[in-house]
C-alpha cells in the first residue's frame, strides 16, 4: 500500500467513510518525531494480524524527516499543526469500529489490541487509557511513577497513557476538541460523562521520559500538578497552559 496523503487544511477530506467491525484504528500524531516512529508503528503492528488493525500517522509539518520514515503500508496525512487536530484528521480517515490514539513518542504493549477490546466491552465502559512506565528510567522519582498504579478518575487519564473509545462515542462527543493542548482531559471528561472509563489489566504503555529528563522529574511533575489546577480549578484557558508547556521540538520550530 502506498502513502495515501489528504490535504486536510480545510478540515477532513473523508466524510463517507466504510467502517469495519473488527478493526481496529491507531491514529498517531506526530511532529518532529524521526527519533521514535519507527518504533512506535512496530510496537502497534507487532502482534496483530493481517486485517486487525489499520495505522493512520497524522504529521503536523516534520521538519527532521519523520514523513519518510513512515512505511509505504501505514496510512500517511499531512495536517496542518496541532494534537487534537491531527487526532481528528486521523480518526475521519479511519476504518475501523475501535479508535485509538497514541503518541508517537509512545509503544504500545503486547496484547494491546485484545486488551483494548475486552476493556471496552465491559459493562458501561465508554473509553479508557493504560497505565504506563517512563522510559529512560532515570533517578528515584521515576523508578517510583513506574510502579505506581494510575486511578480511573477522568482527570487523571491523558493522551500520553494512550486513550481509546468506540467509533460512536468518538463521534457522539464530537472528536477532540481543536485547542492548543487539554483535548486530553476534555475528551476523558466528555467520555466520562458518557459512561465509565476504565484501564486494561496489567498492561503499561512505554512512554517518552524525555520531558521529565530535560526539566527534572520533580520540576517537570510540580509543573504537570500546578497546569491541571490552573486549568481545572483557577480558569486558566489551554492557551494559558500551553504557553508554559512547549516542548524542546516545538520550541526549536
Amino acid at each position: 500500500m502506498q502513502h495515501v496523503m489528504y490535504n486536510t487544511a480545510l478540515g477532513p477530506a473523508l466524510d463517507d467513510v466504510q467502517v469495519y467491525p473488527d478493526l481496529v484504528s491507531v491514529v498517531i500524531p506526530a511532529l518532529n518525531e524521526a527519533e521514535n516512529i519507527r518504533q512506535c508503528i512496530a510496537a502497534v503492528q507487532r502482534d496483530c494480524g493481517p486485517g486487525e488493525v489499520e495505522i493512520i500517522v497524522v504529521d503536523g509539518g516534520s521538519t527532521d524527516g519523520t514523513p519518510r520514515l513512515v512505511p509505504p503500508d501505514v496510512t500517511l496525512i499531512r495536517s496542518p499543526r496541532g494534537r487534537a487536530v491531527q487526532m481528528n484528521r486521523g480518526a475521519a480517515a479511519s476504518h475501523g469500529e475501535i479508535l485509538v490514539f497514541c503518541h508517537a513518542d509512545s509503544q504500545l504493549p503486547c496484547g494491546w489490541r485484545e486488551a483494548v477490546i475486552e476493556t471496552l466491552g465491559r459493562p458501561g465502559v465508554s473509553g479508557g487509557t493504560f497505565q504506563t512506565r517512563a522510559l529512560p528510567e532515570r533517578g528515584l522519582l521515576l523508578a517510583i511513577r513506574n510502579r505506581m498504579r494510575q486511578a480511573t478518575n477522568w482527570r487523571l487519564m491523558y493522551g500520553d497513557q494512550v486513550q481509546f473509545m468506540g467509533r460512536e462515542t468518538f463521534d457522539q462527543v464530537g472528536g477532540f476538541p481543536e485547542i492548543p493542548l487539554m483535548e486530553d482531559v476534555e475528551m476523558s471528561r466528555a467520555l466520562h460523562q458518557r459512561g465509565r472509563l476504565a484501564r486494561p489489566r496489567d498492561l503499561r504503555v512505554i512512554t517518552s521520559s524525555r520531558r521529565f529528563l530535560e526539566r527534572g522529574p520533580l520540576r517537570q511533575w510540580l509543573q504537570n500538578i500546578w497546569a491541571m489546577i490552573r486549568y481545572l480549578y483557577l480558569g486558566a484557558t489551554p492557551q494559558d497552559i500551553a504557553h508554559t508547556y512547549r516542548s524542546s521540538r516545538e520550541e526549536a520550530l
